[in-house]
């Protein structure tokens, strides 16, 4: 394959740029909007930061233990992992005290993204070999796989006391810092490990120290990183494709371009390699490019029709485009050029689940999780999502806490678990499962704001208060956090405090018919008839099937002594909703006062076919001289 060319320069690479793809539906509920996220597989990272690859520094090349172990080893160096691994467990039942067999068995387990089994090996290993730097690193980034961040960073540091200035750990305790919001400690660290080292290894240090300062929005120093990790590899394309991807991660359109630059740079260098089309395919991603975006991870796949990463992008960029039979096509090919392979079968899920194919989906997560072992918290995780949207809550609980049991660190399992529980009114359960998530990350916007929701439902607005303001500080200006705190406000009698929040909000957010009906709900509290008027008005222009806004404007009509007016919102929401009862009832009452009797009878008649005996549909048919 094409990718063999750049196998070489990858591993270092790799540590630096490991991840998950994470991507957040909105949903909502009558009682709590959801805020569910679905999580493709986890994949370590090669050159372009999403595909699968090494896990870093390679183990130190020693002796073999015996032949089943010269074997497993020559299997794994060929990407042969099934095979090598299955040897290294014989060779680790054969050799019991060996903690260097299960290090190295831990860093293959790492490279076949099973971060869970490379766990348990390495800490195996270092139960034999407690002081072993290397095993340590690896078991860091098992963790860090893993999203247990803390651990992770406790493990690196832990590594560098066992060997100090080693470069490897320095780059991975760094870009964990700069990730986690640490770019001044990281950037120290990065600083005083680019002194030393080999060319290339100083090339990798100076992205990671680059990307640091791009998250410090320290730009310059953040060119002049990259610039210098160029000069010390100038015709490396990996190099190339990390810079355009550290600038891509701030957002800003100037970042953009220089990305850009550099991923063209990249494919000058290495025209026939994929990654540097699919690298280039995300940026194109990032600038809202879609159609551009396709074209490349395409020719990625004329380079290499066997190119997993680039084929699950077009699936996810099939799926956004609601164009679910084209990422059908694309999970179809995946599952039948390698049908053991769990992931596929997970994406085939994936797009059922879009199609509202409940039971293929069902089925391809669970042969994921058969394929895998039982090792696949995201499959757990998004069946949950598929049970939980097909009202099975008690299946959806089991999904849900199966994916926590591989994963205790799982942030979204936790705050989709108390979803759930919320929706089936068990309110401790669901406190519990917010507050677990924002243990684990108290800047999780999300579960803050479902825990204010909570809160909220509950009557306990102080309680809530202080949630959509923590989920503010998380994510500032998030509208939905930004509108239940105004909602709240009014609750406690701070109208004035809340009317100016409302406003504010509309003003960010133009277009949210909801804040803009609950605009009008304050105005109309305060007597603002006027106001509240125009802002149902706007409400029912940005979206005309806002049934609360068409209502309150025939009530506002109603109220001035309007009853045409009245009359013709009712009719509007009738038109939408023939079955709104109380609609129904005004309407009739409208048109009593208009004088108009017999369709006030034929409305209060159309009441009594569905509810027979409603005592204000009898008296306005008796009213309006029906019998």
């Amino acid at each position: 394959m094409v990718t063999d060319k750049l196998w070489p320069v990858l591993a270092g690479l790799v540590a630096m740029l490991a991840g998950t793809i994470v991507i957040e539906l909105v949903a909502s509920s009558s009682a709590v909007n959801e805020r569910v996220v679905l999580i493709e597989p986890q994949a370590s990272i090669q050159i372009e930061g999403d595909d699968e690859g090494d896990s870093g520094e390679a183990p130190e090349a020693s002796p073999s233990l015996d032949g089943d172990h010269t074997k497993a080893r020559l299997l794994a160096s060929r990407g042969m992992l099934d095979e090598a691994l299955a040897l290294y467990t014989k060779v680790a039942a054969a050799h019991p005290t060996s903690g260097r067999v299960l290090a190295e068995m831990g860093y293959w387990q790492l490279s076949a993204k099973k971060p869970a089994e490379a766990q348990l090996s390495l800490e195996r290993a270092l139960a034999i070999t407690p002081d072993d730097p290397w095993a340590t690193l690896k078991l860091g980034t098992a963790r860090a796989r893993q999203d247990d961040d803390a651990a992770a960073e406790k493990l690196y540091r832990r590594a560098l006391e066992l060997k100090p200035h080693y470069g490897a750990a320095q780059l991975a305790l760094g870009d964990l810092l700069a990730r986690t919001g640490h770019p001044d400690e990281a950037i120290a660290l990065l600083a005083a490990a680019a002194k030393s080292g080999s060319n290339d290894d100083r090339a990798h240090v100076l992205v990671v120290l680059g990307r640091a300062y791009v998250a410090k929005k320290d730009r310059d120093n953040a060119a002049r990183a990259f610039e210098r990790a160029v000069e010390y590899a100038p015709s490396a394309v990996e190099i190339r494709l990390a810079i355009g991807r550290a600038w891509m991660s701030s957002g800003r359109d100037e970042d953009m371009q220089r990305a850009m630059v550099e991923l063209d740079r990249a494919v000058e260098l290495a025209p026939d390699v994929p990654q540097v089309f699919s690298a280039l395919a995300r940026a194109k991603e990032k600038k809202n490019d879609n159609a551009g975006a396709v074209a490349d991870y395409e020719r990625a796949l004329r380079l290499d029709p066997a190119y997993g990463y680039a084929r699950r992008r077009l699936i996810r960029l099939a799926l956004d485009a609601h164009d679910n039979d084209r990422a059908r096509l694309h999970a179809d090919e995946l599952l039948r050029t390698a049908p053991e392979d769990p992931e596929h079968h997970f994406l085939v899920g994936l797009v059922a689940s879009r199609g509202g194919r409940a039971d293929d989906a069902r089925r391809h997560y669970q042969d994921a999780i058969t394929r895998a072992k039982g090792n696949y918290p995201e499959a757990y995780f998004n069946l949950g999502i598929l049970e939980k949207n097909n009202n099975n809550s008690g299946a959806a609980i089991e999904a849900y806490r199966k994916a926590i049991e591989l994963r205790p660190g799982y942030q979204q399992a936790w705050n989709n678990l108390g979803l759930v529980y919320a929706a089936a009114k068990n309110k401790e359960e669901a406190e519990a499962a917010f507050k677990k998530a924002l243990v684990i990350n108290g800047k999780y916007a999300t579960a803050w704001l479902n825990l204010g929701q909570l809160y909220r439902d509950l009557q306990r607005d102080a309680d809530a208060l202080e949630a959509f303001d923590k989920a503010i500080a998380a994510r500032p200006g998030y509208p939905e956090a930004r509108l239940d705190r105004a909602v709240v406000l009014g609750r406690l009698q701070r109208g004035k405090e809340a009317l100016v929040a409302y406003r504010e909000l509309v003003i960010d957010q133009p277009r949210y018919v909801v804040a803009w009906y609950n605009l009008g709900v304050a105005l109309e509290d305060t007597g603002d008839t006027a106001g509240a008027r125009d802002a149902y008005r706007t409400a029912s222009e940005i979206d005309p099937d806002h049934l609360p806004s068409l209502r309150k404007l025939g009530d506002l009509a109603a109220r001035v002594g309007d009853p045409s007016g009245a009359a013709r919102a009712f009719e509007e929401v009738l038109d939408r909703a023939p079955d709104d009862r109380g609609t129904r009832l005004a309407l009739a009452e409208e048109q009593r006062k208009s004088g108009n009797l017999t369709e006030c009878a034929h409305q209060a008649r159309a009441v009594l076919s569905t509810t027979p005996g409603d005592q204000r549909a009898v008296q306005l048919l008796r009213e309006c001289g029906g019998n």
